[in-house]
């Protein structure tokens, strides 16, 4: 059983501190105005620790958050990784420098934290996976209790209303692109890639024969979608090149930089159109939406995107039109469902 601490309390210029021992080390705490202040907050912060053995919470949120990704990361696809360090990184910029010990009663502050966010889902998405990084604190017995989750739901927003193109939106604002640009607009939407995808997408990735894409992203994340005869007559259209295998390269051959592509090509040829101003991610809502038109599953969708059956249903599940109806006319049309007409007095004699 591990030791019990009280910890030593000393003066200081301003007051008074406390130290005890812990880890071969003399860490210690001050600032308090008396003795009995001192001696509860180590009763309160540090003795339930030292009892069960944890590691110290005396590291930083920053340092904690570098050991999270150690563990977390090996087996993740690079694209989940960066996701969660673009999420986590407000809160490391904002409590890198505190301590979990000095995190783990600071409620009210998470709470302020939480309320400068501009919009629901930018409070949902940093909250959530600072609640992540915090629980694995709790689990791997460095804290008892996670502030993220004491200062309240973090419930998730509503998915914000999709702008999909339509066909002759696609085709106009093809008309104001390049021929290689227009192609990759008319194949993004026609496979569903993301940006990320598309981007890194290469010539052995594109099955002909079988009429399919392979989407690599890290060892684990691969699914395949459809080539269907448009996406295959936009890809006849780019421009022949043998210095990259990149399906859609930048001029010199390299990647695409997304973020200079949507400035400089892709908005103007919104504006050009006479199209409301949205990502290049609407692509891949255009195809999802053309998909449930066209009556493909939710399981289905899934699959060709890559994305879990809860992510299609929150953010597609009200586009699938007459889905009841269709669901309703497969039940009453299964193989082996009795006729009341033929079989309904026979079943009253049976009982």
């Amino acid at each position: 059983m591990p030791p019990t601490a009280r910890g030593s309390v000393f003066r200081t210029k301003t007051g008074v501190g406390i130290r005890w021992p812990e880890n071969g080390r003399q860490p210690q705490r001050t600032g308090f105005r008396t003795k009995r202040e001192a001696q509860a907050w180590f009763d309160e912060h540090v003795a339930p620790r030292l009892r069960r053995g944890g590691p110290s919470a005396d590291i930083t949120f920053e340092r904690f958050s570098g050991a999270f990704f150690d563990r977390w990361t090996p087996g993740k696809a690079p694209r989940t990784v960066a996701s969660m360090e673009e999420r986590l990184a407000p809160a490391r910029q904002h409590f890198g420098s505190w301590t979990l010990a000095e995190l783990e009663h600071a409620v009210d502050d998470v709470a302020v934290w939480r309320k400068a966010f501009p919009t629901e889902h930018s409070r949902y998405r940093h909250t959530r996976a600072f609640r992540q990084v915090l629980n694995a604190a709790v689990r791997w017995r460095y804290l008892q209790r996670n502030p993220a989750v004491d200062v309240g739901s973090n419930a998730q927003p509503r998915p914000a209303e999709l702008q999909p193109f339509t066909v002759p939106e696609i085709d106009a604002i093809v008309e104001e692109m390049t021929i290689a640009d227009g192609a990759l607009v008319v194949f993004a939407a026609e496979t569903g890639l993301r940006t990320s995808e598309w981007v890194v997408l290469e010539r052995r990735d594109i099955d002909r024969r079988q009429g399919i894409v392979v989407v690599r992203d890290g060892k684990t994340d691969r699914h395949t979608t459809p080539l269907t005869p448009r996406a295959e007559r936009a890809l006849d259209r780019l421009p022949a090149r043998i210095d990259t295998q990149l399906v859609f390269p930048a001029a010199r051959g390299g990647r695409i930089e997304i973020n200079n592509w949507r400035l400089r090509r892709w908005y103007p040829a919104l504006e050009a159109a006479g199209l409301s101003k949205r990502g290049p991610y609407a692509l891949r809502h255009t195809f999802a939406t053309e998909a449930h038109a066209a009556g493909v599953s939710t399981m289905d969708l899934a699959a060709m995107m890559g994305n879990s059956l809860e992510t299609i249903s929150r953010h597609y599940g009200h586009l699938a039109v007459g889905r009841l109806d269709h669901l309703r006319d497969v039940l009453a049309n299964r193989p082996g469902v009795f006729l009341e007409s033929s079989s309904g007095d026979a079943a009253d004699e049976e009982d």
